[in-house]
């Protein structure tokens, strides 16, 4: 009798340790929490979880562009060999609307191989495709395209692009900020006939005036039109101050690839947040970077560094976009998937949100469970 009830008191030891345990680390996120922290497995907001890829509602065929829209609905631009169409994701929703639906071909209702978007304050929507070397506005409910930059045939020349990739549309101005690929510049139209040259030159190169095919760009225009870009092949990040002859290196090793915190692996996208905070899209590397103002390393927030199917992986990840919380939202193109990384710890937050919370709690519930069931059975032996 007196072991059962040393047994008993043992039970009653264990799962106050427990409960102490488990709601001290509820207490420990929601309170203690020094830099921002994202959920290690995404959910997906858009395609398959499983990385099927298709044509239809529910499922995206290798996602290109993406756009956080009103209320955080998501747009969306994936195709097909002979189609393209811009896909519309109310928040909650696996189900796309079509916004717009283009067969493939050089005519201003036809697209070939869009591979970024941009949307404006007035609902307007700006495609870069790439094939045509061009940009296209979409004003609300049109079914053609208006031409806005490009559009003459690649070339070198100012007022031609060439395989261009990604771009910025400036607000309150008609001029976009476009990462011309192949000619390993960064130009901004000012009009539809006239381009600025702002960064690199048409050759590729590692010095700090040359650039290495850039895909990507973030225009901070509340930093006299700051840019950063995405260096892909020189596996860098350049911050370029306008009107400058060369750029400053602020993330990863100048014409070095790696795996390591202080290093980047074909770079694709970023954006940099009122802070001078980096997000970068790390493709080679298959994770999300984020690299402090005046940092020497980044801090991976998202994916594994190995490429996959899982909730906590990304297989080729192009784009990125911050939502109104700040959740990030990765376009996982190798998954022709949209995947939802939330904020589950910030120094702002009060408290851990309630999915959070709950989710903790009941992993504290099944371990009183379990443990009781064990140690109960243990004492009646």
């Amino acid at each position: 009798m007196a072991d059962r009830y040393l047994k008993y008191l043992s039970i009653k030891s264990v799962i106050i340790i427990i409960v102490a345990f488990l709601l001290d680390k509820v207490s420990a996120l929601s309170h203690n929490c020094s830099t921002t922290v994202w959920a290690s497995d995404a959910t997906t907001i858009a395609g398959s979880p499983d990385g099927i890829a298709d044509f239809n509602s529910a499922l995206l065929n290798t996602p290109m562009g993406i756009a956080v829209g009103e209320n955080d609905s998501i747009y969306v631009m994936d195709s097909t060999d002979s189609s393209s169409r811009l896909q519309l994701f109310y928040p909650g929703s696996q189900s796309g609307i079509t916004i717009i639906n283009a067969s493939i071909g050089p005519d201003l209702d036809e697209f070939f191989y869009v591979t970024a978007i941009n949307i404006d304050v007035s609902g307007n929507i700006y495609i870069l495709d790439r094939i045509n070397s061009r940009v296209t506005k979409w004003i609300p409910g049109a079914s053609t395209g208006i031409l806005v930059a490009g559009g003459n045939g690649h070339g070198f020349s100012l007022n031609q692009l060439y395989l261009p990739w990604d771009f910025f549309v400036e607000p309150n101005t008609s001029y976009i900020w476009i990462a011309d690929y192949y000619n390993c510049r960064v130009v901004k139209w000012v009009n539809t006939s006239t381009a600025i040259l702002v960064a690199g030159k048409n050759t590729y190169g590692l010095q700090a005036n040359e650039l290495n095919r850039p895909q990507g760009l973030f225009l901070d225009t509340s930093d006299s039109n700051t840019l950063y870009i995405a260096d892909t092949y020189n596996h860098r990040i350049q911050k370029w101050l306008y009107g400058a002859s060369s750029g400053t290196t602020v993330a990863g090793q100048s014409g070095v690839s790696g795996s390591a915190f202080n290093q980047l692996y074909t770079p694709f996208d970023l954006i940099v947040d009122t802070n001078g905070s980096m997000f970068i899209v790390d493709d080679g590397n298959n994770r999300i970077v984020l690299w402090l103002l005046g940092a020497t390393s980044g801090r991976v927030i998202a994916g594994t560094g190995v490429g996959g199917v899982l909730p906590s992986q990304l297989n080729q990840p192009y784009y990125l976009a911050l939502d109104s919380t700040g959740a990030l939202i990765v376009n996982d193109y190798g998954n022709s998937r949209i995947q939802r990384f939330p904020i589950i710890c910030s120094p702002n937050m009060t408290s851990l949100s309630t999915t959070s919370t709950t989710a903790i709690l009941q992993n504290t519930t099944m371990a009183i469970s379990l443990t009781t069931n064990s140690l109960t059975t243990s004492a009646s032996e």
